[in-house]
């Protein structure tokens, strides 16, 4: 029988940056305000809750609910590189409570990759039952990030065939068929994407591959990456995957294109 699943997409904060972040206009990454307001923009931060039959999946965290009260304290250097924000009601946890859920009732929370902006807010998920991140991911995070992870006990999982994405590795998270991290590495060193399968077709997050439609669209890749031959692999994969028949849709996790949604 297949498996069709269901797709909530929330904004949990907001980010301002340098437009070299997303789209790659300099070899260095500026902070926000050296350039000028003409190369500003806001970005929302997209975490995911994937329902299956089998069990709850929470995707990235975004904003720890401290950038209100303590940013500096919370964020270390990366608060003087960026803007931010997290208007009432979009903390993961706010989120999952608005739907009637605590993080005991999450089964798997999966980090796409390790930048703040996706793991700010993983220690408002304490009580999942297990957190997964790549283990390539894993082995290149830096030990400043430990800070923001501090308590939560994260697990690197192997990466396996699978017959998705640019390398053809990564996990089929129910061995059913019907949600896979795909490995799409590039931006760091083991980002994964993730693939859903919905009743309308496949629902594919790319996470930070590329940073809009435009991205993949026009091959522009981000501003930050670990490896540019990876990462143009995998945004040519996203590029050819968008085009399927059988695609539903194509989500890049900071597009500001992209709404709140169930699919």
């Amino acid at each position: 029988m297949t498996v069709h699943v269901k797709v909530h997409v929330m904004h949990t904060g907001k980010v301002k940056v340098d437009t070299a972040l997303p789209y790659r206009e300099l070899d260095k990454v500026p902070p926000v305000n050296q350039r000028g307001e003409a190369h500003q923009i806001w970005l929302p931060m997209s975490s995911y809750l994937i329902e299956h039959p089998a069990g709850r999946i929470v995707v990235d965290a975004g904003w720890h609910e401290d950038v209100r009260t303590r940013p500096e304290e919370h964020l270390g250097p990366a608060a003087s590189f960026v803007e931010y924000e997290l208007p009432a009601g979009w903390s993961i946890r706010e989120q999952l409570h608005a739907r009637g859920l605590a993080p005991c009732d999450i089964d798997l929370v999966a980090v796409s990759h390790m930048d703040v902006d996706h793991i700010s807010g993983l220690t408002l998920l304490g009580g999942a039952k297990r957190f997964w991140v790549s283990e390539p991911e894993l082995a290149a995070v830096k030990p400043f990030k430990q800070a923001w992870y501090e308590g939560i006990d994260l697990e690197p999982y192997a990466l396996e065939p699978i017959p998705f994405g640019p390398y053809e590795l990564g996990k089929d998270v129910f061995n059913d068929g019907s949600v896979y991290l795909i490995h799409t590495p590039g931006h760091s060193a083991g980002q994964f994407s993730v693939l859903a399968r919905l009743q309308q077709g496949w629902l594919l997050l790319a996470s930070d591959v590329g940073y809009s439609e435009r991205s993949w669209k026009e091959m522009i890749l981000p501003g930050v990456m670990t490896d540019r031959e990876q990462a143009l692999q995998s945004l040519a994969w996203v590029k050819e995957f968008a085009m399927r028949d059988d695609c539903m849709m194509v989500l890049a996790n900071h597009d500001p294109a992209v709404v709140p949604a169930t699919f």
